[in-house]
């Protein structure tokens, strides 16, 4: 089942989503309900950042911060990457390993409607993938 797209791996289940001003311990409360690892930070609408169990570990927890005072815009990850919903799972995979993505945040013109985990991909997107990704790889490591 080779070239699907965001659509049609996505999720149909609701989006996490805070806004800027709610606390990490708020978020990390709705990440723990919905057993996800992120959280988009949106504000009318508009996506300015994503918060995951990663940013909460390095920026708040491992900082002695306070959960509940800190806000979700002073740790988040401003202006993340997106993707759309009409781009291929093949994209979704090169993104994720490029960069490091485990999530990636599904925008389609200016609406946030999703977002992809690392766990939504198949075995099969990700086997299908592994010669390329290699390949990237190599050539990355003679770059350098």
């Amino acid at each position: 089942m080779r070239h699907r797209t965001v659509r049609q791996i996505m999720s149909c289940v609701g989006i996490c989503q805070q806004p800027p001003t709610a606390s990490v311990r708020d978020a990390c409360r709705l990440m723990a309900e919905h057993r996800c690892g992120s959280v988009l930070v949106v504000d009318g609408g508009r996506l300015l950042g994503i918060f995951t169990g990663g940013d909460a570990l390095e920026r708040v927890f491992a900082c002695g911060r306070d959960p509940d005072q800190t806000l979700l815009d002073e740790v988040m990850t401003p202006e993340p990457d997106t993707i759309g919903p009409n781009q291929s799972v093949d994209e979704v995979i090169r993104r994720m390993d490029e960069f490091g993505y485990r999530h990636l945040p599904v925008v389609d013109g200016r609406e946030v409607v999703g977002v992809l985990s690392i766990r939504d991909l198949s075995i099969e997107d990700l086997a299908a993938m592994h010669a390329e990704l290699e390949s990237r790889r190599t050539i990355a490591e003679r770059a350098w």
